[in-house]
């Protein structure tokens, strides 16, 4: 079988345009997701906190963990709502699916470092036996 580059070109083309529909239906997955595991998160830290520690106390570091896995989840909802794309006659379509893959990566890395200090911070707390 030999590949023309008129066929390379086209599948090409339909893979774009597969990936331009779908780019932001993976923000919403993502976001249910990093909600999933931000309240697991929680879920886990108040069961070990309330059982592992002589004397569960809200001190500066169990506040902090559980504020930034509270904004973590807060970050997960909102990359859960589901992009409306207003459609008008400018619309470019490749520069807006930049523009929402630019997103997601934002709201990735910027959940993915909340959730991951707050979990430091339990962690930390779980351990100094404070």
């Amino acid at each position: 079988m030999k590949i023309r580059g008129e066929d390379v070109a086209s599948s090409v083309r339909d893979w774009l345009k597969e990936d331009i529909k779908k780019g932001p239906s993976s923000k919403n997955e993502l976001g249910k997701f990093f909600f999933g595991v931000s309240t697991g998160t929680v879920g886990l830290f108040v069961t070990l906190l309330k059982f592992a520690v002589k004397e569960p106390t809200l001190d500066c570091l169990t506040i902090l963990c559980f504020l930034l896995l509270l904004v973590s989840c807060i970050v997960a909802l909102y990359m859960a709502v589901p992009y409306v794309v207003r459609v008008h006659k400018d619309l470019e379509l490749y520069s807006e699916y930049n523009k929402i893959i630019r997103s997601i990566i934002v709201l990735m890395i910027g959940w993915f470092l909340l959730w991951l200090l707050g979990f430091l911070f339990g962690v930390i707390k779980l351990f100094s036996g404070a």
